[in-house]
């Protein structure tokens, strides 16, 4: 093992997974990523994943590695110069769930405009960001409650035969031989939209899920699995919608128990 990658990382147990192409490497210690770092094997803008996360990350934003990343080269220092006037740059750390869909990230105010343009509607679209214990909907949030629309004005939600809502979901996915994971966004009890950086073969491959809560979801639920059909992989190429199979009972009625606690 790298000595130097070892100082680094104290106390470092095997608990990373690494996106390598289409497959995930792991569970991996923090030290030898890094020993694959400076060999060159992979680089800062690959993906990482371990228990606790919400969602893949460049190694390059995870913080447990920028502490090995490569600092920006020195400059020779400029000539002095007037300072400029302090300029606030908003974070693009909002996303927002409407129509079936998740969006962002949005700075403030650029989530602001879009809620404005589409004209969505204070209590059936939605608004989440890091920090928050899981989507809210715009009318109880400060941020947005004043240019949410509750009149009947609002344009209509898309209707399905199941109503979704969303969640913040972790979700383990077996296709044939092979493992991966993803963060389960909205759900139903016909089907489910799930994130992840590693994509299903296929529209129409047969999946297993295993979906658990996480630290940030509200409320909690019991642990399920699932088994059924890809029937649409996103555009962006970020993640895809699940159609349900067969529930059992009881995978069926803890979907029914968490939706009915999002209402």
């Amino acid at each position: 093992m790298d000595q130097i990658g070892s100082s680094l990382f104290p106390g470092d147990q095997a608990e990373w997974f690494l996106a390598m192409g289409d497959q995930s490497v792991g569970p991996l210690k923090a030290a030898d990523i890094y020993s694959q770092l400076s060999q060159g094997k992979v680089t800062y803008l690959q993906y990482v994943w371990k228990p606790g996360m919400a969602a893949w990350a460049r190694l390059a934003d995870v913080p447990a590695f920028q502490v090995a990343a490569p600092q920006a080269p020195v400059t020779p220092p400029k000539p002095p110069t007037p300072p400029a006037p302090p300029v606030a740059v908003q974070k693009k750390e909002w996303f927002l769930f409407y129509q079936e869909q998740q969006t962002g990230p949005y700075t403030l105010d650029e989530a602001r405009g879009v809620i404005g343009v589409h004209q969505l509607d204070a209590t059936s679209s939605f608004a989440w960001k890091e920090g928050l214990a899981g989507w809210s909907s715009l009318g109880d949030l400060q941020e947005f409650s004043s240019v949410a629309t509750t009149s009947a004005s609002a344009q209509p939600q898309e209707k399905r035969s199941a109503v979704r809502k969303p969640i913040i979901a972790k979700v383990l996915l077996a296709e044939g031989g092979q493992v991966f994971f993803g963060i389960g966004r909205d759900i139903s009890v016909g089907g489910m939209q799930v994130l992840s950086g590693q994509l299903p073969k296929k529209v129409g491959s047969t999946l297993k899920l295993n979906i658990s809560p996480t630290t940030e979801t509200s409320p909690q639920f019991q642990p399920f699995v699932a088994e059924g059909v890809v029937v649409r992989i996103f555009e962006d190429g970020r993640g895809f919608s699940f159609r349900f199979g067969v529930l059992d009972e009881s995978s069926r009625a803890t979907i029914e128990s968490l939706i009915s606690q999002l209402n």
